[in-house]
């Protein structure tokens, strides 16, 4: 069935029908060459050949006529889907097409013309709404060390006795606004990265050290999980162009996320990699929210943000979140 689908296919062709159309007439050049010769040669022509001749003008007459209809037809079929009102025949159909395509035309590119506008206005608010975003939060940081300061002062250095129960509420406090206070600071990052005004110094950095900078947090993360840590450092990786600082805060991030979702019967691993000139840095487990949805994930916004902020690329997988490190 396939094969005789093809060949319906290949009969109905353009190409076909021209070419279908040409051989008749290579034929026939064929035929006045043989008759060129019997005729300087004296020679009587066969009727064969005669026949032949008769054969090929008749069959040459009749694909030309066929391919003629069928070109008319499909062409006038054309017209009209392009140009359904008749415009009292001043115009063929070549005329009606070619106005069709050039309003086609015209239309891409206004299309195109608004797609950039709207690209341009899209990217001009989520600028100013990233340069409000991190004002709000410039402010909300400096209102919260004016309440952190009085709570520090009241824990360290009371005025009075105080009990457990308020000595504990202010505790609570305390630490209530320094969760705060790291949050905007997160939050101020993504908006600096939002509107490139994030300062990304680049310099050779050995992946395999900031690794080894980070591995004791992992390590006394994972074990309040009661979780191992695995490492794998492949020795050699090529130097990169990275921040180290920012570097090191991402990957601290990302471990720090792992190590909530380690335990007992799952160890937190580390381990890197060479990928050509660049080097990886893979980290498992990964947490269900993680991997479900990472855009909802905070600390993983920014940690993604900051490694993307310095050309590299973040890859959640099924068992480990995958960073590609270096141009």
């Amino acid at each position: 069935m396939s094969a005789r689908f093809a060949r319906h296919s290949l009969s109905r062709s353009v190409a076909l029908r021209l070419a279908a159309g040409v051989v008749p007439s290579v034929l026939a050049v064929g035929l006045l060459v043989g008759l060129f010769y019997y005729g300087r040669q004296n020679i009587g022509i066969p009727h064969i050949m005669l026949g032949v001749a008769a054969a090929l003008t008749l069959a040459s007459v009749a694909i030309a006529w066929q391919n003629a209809t069928y070109f008319a037809e499909r062409l006038a079929r054309l017209a009209r889907a392009t140009s359904p009102v008749s415009d009292g025949g001043r115009t063929d159909e070549f005329d009606r097409i070619e106005r069709v395509v050039g309003n086609l035309g015209s239309a891409l590119s206004a299309s195109e013309a608004e797609r950039a506008r709207t690209d341009a206005i899209a990217a001009a608010r989520l600028r100013e709404q990233a340069t409000m975003l991190a004002g709000v939060v410039a402010d909300s940081i400096g209102q919260l060390d004016q309440i952190r300061l009085p709570l520090q002062i009241l824990l360290e250095s009371p005025f009075g006795e105080l009990n457990e129960n308020q000595e504990e509420l202010l505790r609570d406090a305390r630490g209530a606004a320094d969760a705060i206070d790291v949050s905007l600071r997160r939050l101020a990052q993504v908006a600096d990265i939002d509107r490139d005004e994030l300062p990304v110094q680049h310099e050779l950095v050995q992946v395999n050290d900031v690794v080894r900078s980070v591995l004791p947090l992992a390590r006394a993360a994972a074990e309040r999980r009661g979780a191992r840590t695995e490492t794998a450092l492949e020795p050699g990786l090529p130097r990169v162009l990275a921040d180290r600082a920012r570097l090191a805060e991402a990957v601290t991030l990302f471990v720090t996320d792992a190590s909530e979702d380690a335990g007992p019967a799952r160890s937190l691993s580390v381990a890197t990699a060479r990928d050509g000139s660049r080097a990886i840095i893979r980290i498992a487990p990964v947490s269900e929210r993680v991997r479900a949805e990472p855009q909802a994930v905070p600390p993983i916004i920014l940690a993604s943000r900051l490694i993307t902020a310095q050309g590299g690329d973040v890859a959640i997988e099924s068992d480990a979140v995958v960073l590609r490190i270096g141009r």
